[in-house]
């Protein structure tokens, strides 16, 4: 059974964030360029294009040979790499390829600019670990447009959860913001479990994976109920949720979330444990204690209140929100009902 709260108290104070691309743009013309950008070209001419096409928005380094890009990689670690193939002694793909063995580089956007076009060449350079290819002569415009698609592509890979592969922080961020420039009218709800940390003590870190999934798939099964347009689900990070959805959805996708969420975490238990609501675990301290079985908080925020027009704000009201949900006991739903 959910338990349901209202709350009326303040909240935090988070930080915003965003390139110099970014902020202040109107949201059709954002285009998101690396905070600082490695060129690489033997050609001055070309290396002066580029840097020209990059420095209004970006850090740029240069760098004339493989070598020289390597050490200026290994020192200031840039966000994304544009190489040329042909460069003296070593060649753009032995570059890439040294790069991507760091760990540094494993997940670094990398952007060939080559004159030929062989098909072969091409696919070698894939292999190697280029990110995406454009042909000389090149125009700035079309470079930095291959450049910020390779980078938010790289972005939305690394945002991805691995154990659920749901999206994470970055395309909630963007789902948010795109639904507030729609000014609709919707409810956030943050899921995770409570006492989380007491069931690994107990079951260890395999069987926590598992619990995590279980709640994923209880989440994504009322998700999938409804339209595609009409819900956004984000695995925020190890065991939390954000779901997105209309504000008179919000009741009984909490019923449905914690129903499949008991019915899946029974397997962990005993049917005494499960009679008794409660089981006995040695922390990590050593000390015996008697804990409740795993539950779910969801704490809801929704933007009919005023001034509710940026991410970092709904962030700011969800912090203290999130406290109030977990100090309901079992399965509990708090809603933020403000509307001021």
């Amino acid at each position: 059974m959910s338990s349901v709260g209202t709350h009326s108290g303040g909240g935090l104070d988070p930080s915003g964030s965003g390139s110099p691309a970014e902020r202040g743009s109107p949201p059709e013309t954002r285009t998101a360029l690396p905070r600082k950008i490695l060129v690489v070209d033997d050609d001055p001419s070309i290396l002066l294009l580029l840097q020209n096409t990059f420095k209004k928005d970006s850090e740029v380094l240069t760098a004339t040979s493989a070598e020289e890009a390597l050490a200026c990689f290994e020192e200031h670690v840039p966000d994304c790499i544009v190489t040329d193939l042909r460069l003296p002694q070593m060649s753009g793909q032995d570059l890439i390829r040294s790069i991507r063995r760091t760990f540094r580089g494993v997940g670094t956007p990398i952007l060939v600019l080559t004159a030929r076009s062989e098909e072969g060449v091409l696919l070698e350079c894939f292999r190697d670990g280029a990110d995406d290819f454009i042909k000389k002569p090149f125009s700035p415009s079309e470079l930095r447009t291959r450049v910020a698609s390779v980078l938010l592509r790289s972005q939305v890979a690394r945002d991805v959860n691995p154990l659920s592969r749901l999206p994470g922080n970055f395309a909630l961020k963007r789902e948010m913001e795109r639904w507030l420039e729609q000014d609709r009218l919707f409810a956030i709800a943050y899921i995770d479990l409570d006492h989380f940390k007491a069931f690994n003590d107990l079951h260890g870190f395999d069987a926590g994976d598992e619990a995590i999934l279980v709640m994923a798939e209880a989440v994504m099964e009322y998700a999938r109920s409804l339209p595609a347009s009409d819900v956004f689900l984000s695995h925020v990070g190890g065991d939390d949720f954000v779901l997105l959805i209309s504000f008179d959805q919000v009741q009984a996708m909490a019923e449905a979330v914690h129903s499949s969420f008991s019915r899946g975490i029974r397997r962990f238990y005993s049917e005494e444990q499960l009679a008794a609501g409660e089981v006995e675990i040695v922390d990590r301290a050593g000390n015996l204690r008697i804990v409740p079985l795993l539950s779910a908080s969801i704490a809801v925020v929704h933007n009919k209140r005023r001034g509710i027009d940026d991410v970092r704000k709904i962030a700011q009201i969800a912090a203290e929100t999130k406290k109030m949900a977990k100090v309901i006991p079992g399965n509990s739903l708090f809603i933020d009902r403000r509307e001021r």
